[in-house]
């Protein structure tokens, strides 16, 4: 099994319209995975990593957005009653299985600085 850091950075002018959110956890292998995301209410997207995606909810309940990668197809949930983040992902026979479970605050409301 491999361990590792991953960390996802983003582009700081998305901040001026954005809020930023800053999420730890393990991925479904141990490893640790860190995210930075940028909200943006009024464009409906989140920004990782310099890519933007589309919002599919954006209610009082959950954000949830969609992405591709190495023939994967990934479902992300953002809860905003308790900040967990799930990332589920599904292969091309369908199957899905959780990818990671993240717990995510907005930044400037982070424990310790």
């Amino acid at each position: 099994m491999h361990t590792g850091l991953l960390t996802l950075l983003t582009i700081t002018p998305f901040l001026i319209n954005g809020t930023e959110i800053i999420c730890s956890g393990q991925s479904s292998q141990g490893e640790l995975v860190e995210l930075e995301l940028n909200y943006s209410k009024e464009k409906k997207e989140m920004q990782i990593d310099g890519m933007l995606f589309p919002l599919q909810i954006d209610n009082k309940y959950a954000i949830a957005w969609s992405n591709s990668a190495d023939d994967l197809d990934f479902v992300n949930i953002l809860s905003r009653i308790n900040g967990s983040l799930q990332v589920i992902v599904s292969d091309k026979e369908g199957n899905q299985s959780l990818r990671a479970s993240l717990q995510c605050v907005e930044a400037e409301k982070a424990l310790f600085r």
